[in-house]
């Protein structure tokens, strides 16, 4: 069970590489060594690791720079650091930059393999959500690309989305929600026939329902996905209406939450601005007015006037011909 289990351990004392490789065996774990950043750099290109256990004051490379490679690398792997008592602090400031846990030396033989069993088990099933995360993205990027009407619609709503929340000045987590939501919203579309969708004409009512089915069909691609949970509320709302009157649930106002009103103004301004089968793109102004038109109705008034300014001062020409 535990011998497709990789585990990398980075220490420059010979004495800790040796008690942990020595544990970590004998529970079946693959364990590789390394005294440096130098000599384990080498390792982390070459090997996929489930696990990396370094020590926090690796001479040769800063604690962030450390985690930030081990991600880039081994994007599924569980970064553990290790310290003494008297850099404890560092190892928990290290969470900071990407690790996920840390522990403290000397350690407890008994409590280690415990404790390892837990990261692994975890490390496991983080990894397989998000492997299947990134299989849903490939496939929302390659519903957009199957016609050129809608080629990089939602990589475009994502960059849209992404410059409002930077001009709120969000925080990192709901940029890294933005951006996810953003990729994925319309991935509901999927389950909407194409008859439909690319449509040249007006849709009749039953077809718009229809395509209005969406936000809840993405919901239930998405659910099973652990990694998605905080997500899902964005893509699920991003038809909501700032006056009540949007679906799926029409929420009003703030009962909406936030990334999907940024994301529903993203969304209509993107889609105004691109050719469609059934009509050609609107020039920047119309588009403009619309958003502005539908303050406190479709659109979150703050949200407009903060995209607005941010297409000013992009040199976006906003002005009415």
């Amino acid at each position: 069970m535990n011998a497709d289990v990789y585990i990398l351990i980075i220490d420059g004392e010979a004495a800790v590489l040796n008690s942990f490789a020595d544990v970590f065996s004998k529970e079946g774990y693959q364990v590789l060594k390394a005294g440096s950043w130098q000599e384990a750099l080498p390792q982390i290109k070459a090997q996929k690791f489930n696990v990396v256990i370094a020590d926090v004051c690796l001479p040769d490379i800063s604690c962030r720079e450390m985690a930030e490679t081990i991600r880039e690398e081994n994007r599924y792997a569980f970064v553990i650091t290790t310290a003494g008592f008297s850099d404890i602090e560092l190892a928990r400031e290290s969470i900071q930059y990407g690790a996920h846990d840390y522990l403290s030396k000397p350690f407890d033989p008994v409590d280690i393999v415990v404790s390892m069993r837990k990261i692994v088990e975890k490390q496991r099933l983080q990894s397989d959500s998000k492997q299947l995360f990134d299989t849903i993205k490939v496939l929302a990027l390659a519903l957009d690309a199957r016609d050129h009407y809608t080629h990089g619609h939602s990589e475009q709503v994502t960059e849209y989305a992404l410059m409002i929340a930077g001009e709120m000045m969000l925080a990192k987590e709901e940029l890294d929600k933005i951006r996810d939501a953003g990729i994925l919203h319309d991935i509901g579309k999927i389950g909407i026939p194409d008859a439909i969708l690319l449509k040249p004409g007006r849709l009749t009512e039953e077809e718009y329902n229809e395509i209005k089915k969406h936000p809840e069909i993405g919901k239930k691609i998405l659910e099973p996905v652990d990694c998605l949970a905080d997500k899902i509320p964005l893509i699920y709302h991003h038809h909501e209406r700032f006056d009540g009157k949007g679906y799926p649930c029409g929420l009003r106002g703030e009962e909406i939450p936030l990334g999907a009103r940024i994301l529903t103004v993203a969304d209509a301004y993107q889609a105004m601005t691109s050719d469609r089968p059934y009509r050609k793109a609107l020039p920047v102004y119309i588009a403009v007015e619309e958003l502005i038109i539908g303050k406190d109705k479709q659109f979150d008034a703050r949200i407009v006037d903060v995209f607005l300014r941010v297409l000013k001062r992009k040199g976006v020409d906003c002005a009415r011909r």
